[in-house]
């Protein structure tokens, strides 16, 4: 491996130049995680009948562990993931790439149409193999039907999303459990809505409301009034034009500091009533 073979050459030269040549090097390898990592995410989204939606990631390292996905169901429904790992860097990172393989493999044969179930069965799989040393995810999954726009939806530790209907920013019903990694016997509930044409629903990690900046009294958060607050100003009528403000307030907000956590969201937003509109922004 490069890195051994640097840390074999230590053994001659100046401190000074045998430190930075460690440095290079592991930085060289937190960029090739990285990479990999980020080729895991959508490098698209599909289109779904009567809706839209727009991505926003901004890891905080080359290599991060917030990880979110659209996924094909069976008779046309399709699962949502959002999932925050503890911790950052190349650890996240791995057990980020466990998670998405669990979710490709589990997810698409979901015939109960249960988030709840769904969450409870990877996460017997993270504890009994993959999440030790106090190390856990929170994680929102849902399924959505593009028809009757019923989204059923369940969480493991997640912030709950936020919903913009008809001007008014609301929380979705708080549910579910433990985050996965605590109690391989974890039990997970589900909720459900039905999205009205026009709803923005705003699925994110902590990243984004856990934005910080220097204030009079110590450490200011972005919090959940802050990402309320640019919600209610949106006005258009495209998923991206939101996904935009959000951003923009952020980096006005840290005063584009560099991220401390990572910042991940996706926004849904229905777009018709008769279900045969579709548009990917």
């Amino acid at each position: 491996m490069a890195l051994q073979q640097t840390l074999i050459s230590l053994q001659s030269g100046p401190v000074e130049v045998r430190l930075a040549r460690v440095l290079e090097e592991l930085d060289r390898e937190r960029q090739a995680v990285g990479e990999i990592q980020r080729s895991l995410l959508p490098a698209s989204l599909p289109e779904l009948p009567g809706f839209e939606m727009s991505p926003y990631y901004q890891p905080s390292e080359h290599a991060s562990g917030d990880y979110y996905d659209v996924v094909p169901l069976i008779d046309d429904q399709w699962g949502f993931v959002m999932a925050d790992v503890s911790g950052h860097g190349t650890p996240a990172a791995v057990i980020m790439t466990v998670l998405r393989t669990l979710i490709h493999a589990e997810l698409p044969n979901n015939r109960d149409k249960s988030a709840g179930e769904f969450l409870e069965r990877v996460n017997r799989v993270m504890c009994e193999t993959y999440l030790r040393d106090s190390r856990f995810v929170t994680v929102w999954a849902a399924v959505l039907n593009p028809v009757s726009r019923r989204l059923t939806y369940a969480s493991a530790g997640h912030n709950p999303p936020r919903l913009l209907r008809g001007g008014s920013v609301l929380s979705l019903d708080v549910v579910g459990g433990l985050p996965l990694g605590f109690d391989p016997a974890a039990s997970y509930e589900d909720a459900s809505i039905t999205l009205e044409p026009e709803d923005l629903l705003v699925i994110y990690t902590d990243g984004i409301t856990e934005a910080m900046r220097e204030g009079i009294d110590g450490l200011e958060l972005f919090g959940t009034e802050g990402l309320d607050r640019v919600l209610s100003e949106y006005s258009s009528d495209r998923a991206c034009d939101c996904t935009e403000l959000v951003r923009k307030a952020i980096a006005a907000f840290t005063n584009d500091a560099t991220p401390t956590d990572d910042r991940t969201m996706l926004i849904l937003r229905a777009i018709s009533k008769d279900f045969t509109d579709s548009r990917f922004v």
